[in-house]
C-alpha cells in the first residue's frame, strides 16, 4: 500500500520493505513467491493507470533487483521490459522515476543487465530527446552508467548485434539523439578490445551528415569521432585499420564527395580520401577503386569554395602519383589490370573521359588532361592499346572535341596527349593523325582557322614534322572528309594547304623540313616534295610557294604564269596568300633564294615567277616591296 502513496518518502520506505521481503524469499529459496512478488509490482503498480502506483511499481522492481543482486536468478527478464515501457509513459514523473529504476537495476546488476542492452539502448535513444529536462538528465546518467557496464563487460557484450541499431539510428536529424550515438560510438571505439572500424561502413556516412549540424558542438563531436577513426587507420595507436573495409569506406566518400553538402564536409572526405591513397601499398585491394577516387576528386577542383580546391589539388597530386605508379607496375607484369587487386586502368580513363569532355569546368578538364599525358608517358603502350581501339574507354574524342576550347592550356594540353597517343606504331599514328583531320573538316573550316597553326605544329614536335605532313598530305589527297559535298570538300583542301603551308614556311618545327625541300639534303628533297606536291596543288600559290622553297623555279614560274590564264583564279583570296608569300620571301626561310637573285642569268626561271607574281599583283605594299627587290637584281 506505501507504495502507491503520493508521498515519495512513503513510497521509498515501501521499497526498503520490498527489498527485505525479497531478501527473505531468496534466502527461503522459494521461486514461486518471488515470481509472485515481482508479478504483483508489474500487474498490480506499474500496469495500472494511477501515476502513484506505476511511480511505486518502478521502485519496487529496482528494490527486488537490489536484493537479488549476484544471484543466478536476478529476474532481470522479468523485471527489465515493464520498467522500459514506462520509458514512454505520458506522465514526464514517471518516465523519471523509469530512468531512476533502471539505474539502479543497472547498477546492482552489472554484468547481468548487458544482455538487456539492446532494448535498453533503443530506450535511452528515444528518451534523448524527451522534452522535459529533468528526463533527460535522469536519462544521461543512466546512458553513463551503461557505457560504463558495457565497457567494462567487453566479452559479454555483442558488438555485431550493436551495429545495425547504429546503422538504423545515425540518420536522425534530432541534435539531442545524435550526441547520444556519437557518445556511443566514441565509447565503443575507446575499448581496444572492440573493433568499430568493422562496422564503420555502416555509420560514416551518417556521422559525415553531422558535420553540417546547425549544432557546433555536434560537428565539433562527429569530426572527433571520425579523427579517431582516421588515426586508426593509419595505424596509430598500435591499431593498425584492422578490420577496416577501406573499399567500401571509399565509395561512401567518394559518393559525398560529388553530392551535396557544406565545404567542411566536402574537404574531411577529400582528406579521408587522400589517406586511403597513401595506404594503398599496405592495403592493395583498395588499387581498383582508384578509378572512382578519381571520379570523385577531380570535380571538386572546380568548386567554389577554395579550401576544397585546395585539398582536391593535393589529393589529386598524391593519387596521380600512386596511380602511375601502380600502372607501371601492371605494365611491368607485377599486377593485372583486370585483377582484384590491380589498378583498373580502363576504368581510370573512363573517369578522364568523362571529366576530360565538353561537360567539364575549365579546372577539372585542364587536371584531367594532365592525368592522361602523365599516364600517356608513364604506361605509353597499355594508355594507347585503350584508347584507340574499339572499345571506346579512351577519351579520343573528348580531346579532339577540346581543341576548339577557348583556353589555350586546354588545347596545348590535349595536344600532348593525342601527340603521345599517335607515338606508337604506324596504325596508332594513322588513327590520331586521321581524326584530327577529320574534326578540321567537319566544322567548316572554323577550327582549322583557329586552332590549325597550333595543332600542327605540336604534332609536328611530338610526331615528327615530316612524317606529320605526309601523311596529312596523304589524307587530304585522298578526299572523302566531307561527305556529299565535292565543292566544300575543294574548299576544305585548299584550306588545309595554305594552313599548312604558312606552318611550314614560318614554324620552328618545320626547320628540319625547310632545310630538306631545299636540297640540303638532297636525298630527301625530291621524296619529301613528291609525297607533298599532290595535296599542295589544291591552292596554286602554294604550290608556287612550295616550288620556290624546293628550288623548283621552273615549275614555280609556270603555275604562277598559269594562275592568270583564268580570272577565276586570281581571286582577292589567292591575292591576300601572293600578298603574304611576298613578305615571307623578305624572311630569312628564302634568304637563299635572294641571294640567287645576284645571278639571274643563271636563274632565269626564278625571275619570271618573282615577275609573275609581280605583275598579279596590284600595286600595293606588296608590289613594292616585291618591285624594290627586283629593282635591285644587278
Amino acid at each position: 500500500r506505501g507504495l502507491s502513496d503520493k508521498l515519495y518518502e512513503k513510497r521509498k520506505t515501501a521499497a526498503l520493505e520490498v527489498e527485505n521481503v525479497a531478501r527473505a524469499i531468496l534466502r527461503a529459496g522459494d521461486r514461486a513467491k518471488l515470481d509472485a512478488l515481482v508479478s504483483t509490482l508489474v500487474n498490480d503498480f506499474v500496469a495500472m493507470p494511477m501515476p502513484n502506483h506505476r511511480k511505486g511499481g518502478l521502485i519496487g522492481l529496482a528494490a527486488v533487483t537490489v536484493a537479488l543482486a549476484g544471484t543466478a536468478d536476478s529476474k532481470l527478464d522479468d523485471i527489465v521490459p515493464p520498467v522500459l515501457k514506462c520509458f514512454t509513459d505520458t506522465d514526464q514523473r514517471v518516465r523519471y522515476y523509469a530512468c531512476e529504476a533502471l539505474y539502479n537495476i543497472a547498477k546492482a546488476a552489472r554484468v547481468a543487465f548487458v544482455g538487456h542492452f539492446p532494448e535498453v539502448f533503443d530506450a535511452l535513444c528515444k528518451l534523448s530527446a524527451d522534452n522535459d529536462p529533468n528526463v533527460q538528465n535522469a536519462a544521461h546518467l543512466l546512458d553513463r552508467l551503461v557505457k560504463d557496464i558495457v565497457t567494462e563487460s567487453v566479452e559479454a557484450f555483442d558488438v555485431a548485434k550493436f551495429a545495425p541499431m547504429l546503422r538504423e539510428r545515425i540518420g536522425v536529424l534530432n541534435p539531442y539523439v545524435r550526441q547520444f550515438l556519437v557518445g556511443w560510438i566514441t565509447a565503443l571505439d575507446s575499448v581496444p578490445e572492440i573493433d568499430m572500424l568493422t562496422h564503420l561502413p555502416d555509420i560514416l556516412d551518417g556521422l559525415l551528415n553531422m558535420l553540417s549540424d546547425p549544432n557546433r558542438e555536434i560537428r565539433q563531436q562527429a569530426d572527433g569521432a571520425l579523427g579517431d577513426f582516421l588515426a586508426e587507420i593509419r595505424g596509430e595507436g598500435g591499431r593498425a585499420h584492422r578490420g577496416a573495409d577501406l573499399g567500401a569506406l571509399a565509395a561512401i566518400l567518394v559518393g559525398r564527395c560529388g553530392g551535396s553538402g557544406d565545404e567542411f564536409t566536402r574537404v574531411t572526405c577529400i582528406n579521408w580520401l587522400r589517406e586511403f591513397v597513401s595506404l594503398a601499398g599496405d592495403s592493395p585491394r583498395l588499387v581498383p577503386h582508384f578509378a572512382s577516387i578519381i571520379g570523385a576528386v577531380l570535380p571538386c577542383m572546380s568548386r567554389t569554395e577554395a579550401k576544397v580546391r585546395e585539398t582536391a589539388a593535393r589529393a589529386s597530386e598524391e593519387l596521380l602519383a600512386s596511380t602511375t605508379a601502380a600502372a607501371k607496375a601492371c605494365a611491368r607484369g607485377i599486377g593485372e589490370i583486370e585483377s582484384a587487386d590491380g589498378l583498373d586502368l580502363p576504368g581510370v580513363l573512363a573517369a578522364l573521359k568523362k571529366h576530360a569532355g565538353e561537360g567539364a569546368k575549365g579546372p577539372t578538364r585542364l587536371e584531367a588532361l594532365r592525368w592522361y599525358a602523365a599516364l600517356c608517358d608513364g604506361s605509353p603502350e597499355t594508355v594507347r592499346r585503350l584508347s584507340l581501339d574499339a572499345s571506346g574507354v579512351g577519351a579520343l574524342d573528348e580531346l579532339l572535341a577540346s581543341l576548339g576550347h577557348d583556353s589555350d592550356e586546354v588545347v596545348t594540353r590535349a595536344m600532348r596527349v593525342l601527340g603521345s597517343l599517335g607515338a606508337g606504331e604506324e596504325t596508332d599514328f594513322d588513327v590520331v593523325v586521321r581524326r584530327v583531320v577529320t574534326v578540321f573538316a567537319s566544322d567548316g573550316g572554323d577550327l582549322l582557322e583557329r586552332r590549325g597553326s597550333a595543332v600542327v605544329r605540336t604534332l609536328c614536335a611530338e610526331l615528327g614534322a615530316e612524317r606529320t605532313y605526309c601523311k596529312i598530305a596523304s589524307i587530304v589527297r585522298e578526299g572523302g572528309l566531307v561527305s556529299g559535298d565535292e565543292g566544300r570538300e575543294l574548299d576544305f583542301a585548299a584550306a588545309m594547304v595554305e594552313a599548312m603551308n604558312l606552318i611550314l614556311l614560318t614554324a620552328p618545327e618545320c626547320a628540319g623540313m625547310r632545310a630538306s625541300l631545299s636540297g640540303l639534303t638532297l636525298s630527301k628533297a625530291s621524296t619529301l616534295f613528291l609525297a607533298l606536291y599532290p595535296c599542295w596543288c589544291h591552292s596554286a600559290v602554294s604550290t608556287v610557294a612550295l616550288c620556290l622553297l624546293s628550288r623548283a623555279y621552273a615549275h614555280a614560274a609556270h603555275v604562277a604564269r598559269s594562275m592568270g590564264d583564268a580570272e577565276s583564279e586570281v581571286t582577292v583570296r589567292a591575292l591576300v596568300q601572293i600578298d603574304q608569300l611576298v613578305h615571307l620571301i623578305e624572311s630569312p626561310v628564302f634568304a637563299n633564294l635572294r641571294l640567287r637573285l645576284l645571278e639571274p642569268n643563271a636563274h632565269p626561271d626564278l625571275m619570271r615567277g618573282l615577275y609573275a607574281l609581280l605583275m598579279l599583283l596590284p600595286q600595293s605594299d606588296a608590289f613594292r616591296t616585291l618591285h624594290a627587290r627586283l629593282g635591285a637584281v644587278p
